[in-house]
């Protein structure tokens, strides 16, 4: 009896609702009908990935005009990085100890410092740096630790050498040279030896210059392409340059002007950049000092001349002319030409890499300037 009432309440469910009915079996589409459907499927994928190719596209033009406007960013950006990285490199090879080298020392007066070795050092692999205002030369032998062995033959000149001392720090030797003048200098690697030989620096170069930058700002000018448009031109035109940046012990206004007077520096140029949060746009102002009278070509005239140099080379305004004070150290009590360049720019402008990045860039081709016109002047006098 209950069998009977089952089956008749389920064929009452199946006539009212025919959807339900799970026993109709849908028709059997045809092979056209097959082919038509997989065809539409088809173009329904290829449209989707023809807009995905073009939003592709057209993202990808987008980053490459965001990159090409922002070009010059990302590449001061990159080389900061990278100069932050070898600065950082060199203060950590600074604090490994000094492990002295023993070494047999000659005296002989030939006015040179020879640095007798098994094996030959790429020149590439020889760093040397000017303590100047110490009257100190630091050379360093990259990677030579493990080729050069304790009892290293040196042959100096006491004459011209108050000091010498050779360790191994880290990887490297370094030598360092005291002298007891400012001398110009000279090296020759040759096979066997490695020579520098002294002489002074009126006789090597037709004029002298020096740029002082703070030394809390020091690593400001030191990118590697700089340095070396710096050393072309000063080549290319027989100047010495010393610069203070170039240092890494301490150093002061004092010690560098004392500096330029005692080697009768040509001329003696400062830069400084000074942050403001009250100033909106980046101006220079140049200091000189016209009560210091010098015959022919002064501060008065250096000035002129880098004041001009600015103008040209930098997008910087001109503030004026400034008188020195007792506090200008570097002008106030140079026996030479001198003259300073005082840089102002907004907080906003020292924080942005692209525009840090090109201030100093200009700076350097400002510096440049500056001498090319003031060893122009100089070169007409001497004539």
């Amino acid at each position: 009896m209950e069998t009977v009432e089952v089956e008749e309440s389920i064929n009452t469910l199946e006539e009212e609702n025919p959807e339900n009915n799970i026993t109709e079996v849908p028709p059997t589409l045809t092979e056209a009908e097959q082919i038509s459907l997989l065809r539409e499927k088809m173009s329904g994928l290829y449209r989707k990935a023809q807009y995905a190719a073009i939003a592709f596209f057209a993202l990808s033009a987008l980053l490459m005009t965001g990159f090409k406007l922002n070009e010059s960013f990302f590449d001061a950006n990159s080389r900061i990085s990278f100069l932050m990285e070898r600065l950082n490199e060199e203060q950590q090879k600074l604090l490994l100890p000094k492990l002295n080298v023993k070494a047999d020392f000659v005296d002989e007066p030939h006015s040179r410092l020879s640095i007798r070795l098994d094996k030959p050092i790429s020149t590439q692999n020889i760093s040397v740096r000017e303590e100047f205002t110490r009257n100190k030369l630091v050379i360093t032998l990259l990677g030579e630790s493990e080729d050069i062995s304790d009892g290293v033959d040196i042959v100096s000149d006491s004459t011209i050498m108050d000091a010498v001392g050779v360790y191994r720090q880290g990887e490297d030797v370094v030598v360092e040279v005291y002298c007891n003048d400012s001398y110009s200098w000279a090296m020759d690697n040759a096979p066997g030896t490695l020579s520098f030989s002294f002489d002074d620096i009126k006789n090597t170069y037709a004029n002298t210059a020096v740029v002082y930058v703070p030394y809390e700002d020091k690593n400001r000018l030191v990118m590697s392409e700089w340095q070396q448009a710096l050393s072309r031109y000063a080549a290319d035109n027989d100047l010495k340059l010393f610069l203070s940046y170039n240092m890494q012990e301490s150093y002061t206004e004092q010690d560098v002007v004392e500096f330029a007077n005692d080697i009768d520096a040509d001329m003696l140029l400062g830069v400084s950049v000074y942050t403001d949060s009250g100033v909106t746009d980046e101006s220079a102002r140049i200091v000189c000092n016209s009560e210091y009278f010098i015959p022919d070509f002064g501060s008065t005239q250096l000035a002129i001349a880098a004041a001009e140099a600015v103008i040209e080379e930098t997008r910087l305004s001109i503030d004026g002319f400034r008188e020195c004070d007792d506090e200008d150290i570097l002008v106030k009590t140079a026996k030479i030409p001198a003259a300073a360049i005082e840089i102002f720019q907004p907080v906003s402008d020292a924080v942005d890499i692209e525009e840090a990045y090109e201030l100093n860039e200009s700076i350097i081709e400002a510096v440049k300037a500056t001498f090319a016109a003031a060893a122009e002047y100089i070169g007409g006098l001497r004539q």
